[in-house]
């Protein structure tokens, strides 16, 4: 089954390809990661292995970004052995560094634990990652922080604080929040249900996920239709075409 772990792969990787687009008009020029350049030149030209080899070594000359990226061609396998363990040191090289999306990695490795990072569950170590990244503005690491306050995982369990956490996120158009909040005022759980509010939240989704990455909105949708009348539907529409207006006003 499509899980939100391949979502969330999904998301990662975009947010990668991203980076290698700001790179490509930002990368350093300095003499002192060269390397750095070089790498980006190979993996464009699609030759990854050999950009592993030059962001390796800016990497081990403190280099957050080489760093993070390495961690990433390990994870994927894309240019380098995949391997969790060995790109474990590389993230956190680069989120201790303050790199966001490296915290999130890290966070993870801690919320799920990876025995071949040697790296045992640990859901206050875990919460502390994703706070750093969520204070950072990463929408994946806000929408972690409200599953988690909200369930109870490595805090006290805080619906409301889990509610704030997921509104975070969800203003920055992230898919699985929309697909939360939409279970939460579907079944009215923690908040006055509603299904009006359920419907927009599944139209959201439906509008902002990525086409490739569609099939746990498909099933989010079918599995909460049953809550929702076809008047509830309609109005949910319209206060999703509201929202998108008035975000992107804002934007």
């Amino acid at each position: 089954m499509y899980s939100f772990l391949t979502f969330r792969f999904r998301c990662f990787s975009s947010y990668v390809l991203g980076v290698f687009g700001v790179l490509a008009v930002l990368a350093p020029t300095t003499v002192a990661f060269a390397d750095f350049d070089r790498g980006l030149s190979y993996y464009q030209q699609g030759d990854a292995a050999r950009a592993a080899v030059e962001w390796k070594q800016d990497a081990e000359n403190g280099h957050a970004m080489a760093a993070f990226l390495v961690g990433h061609m390990y994870k994927s396998g894309n240019g380098l052995e995949q391997s969790s363990g060995l790109a474990y040191p590389y993230f956190m090289q680069a989120a201790v560094a303050g790199n966001p999306a490296a915290q999130v990695q890290i966070a993870h490795y801690f919320y799920a634990g990876d025995e071949r990072a040697n790296i045992e569950q640990d859901y206050r170590e875990a919460i502390g990652w994703f706070e750093k990244a969520a204070l950072q503005l990463s929408a994946e690491a806000q929408y972690y922080l409200g599953v988690m306050h909200r369930s109870g995982q490595g805090v006290t369990r805080d619906r409301a604080e889990g509610l704030r956490w997921l509104f975070l996120a969800e203003v920055k158009a992230y898919v699985p929040a929309f697909l939360l909040l939409a279970e939460i005022h579907a079944r009215g759980d923690g908040v006055v249900e509603d299904p009006v509010k359920a419907a927009m939240y599944l139209d959201l989704a439906r509008r902002y996920v990525d086409p490739a990455a569609a099939t746990p909105v498909n099933e989010k949708m079918a599995a909460l239709n049953k809550y929702i009348s076809a008047d509830e539907r309609a109005e949910g529409l319209l206060q999703a075409d509201m929202w998108v207006r008035a975000h992107e006003t804002n934007e």
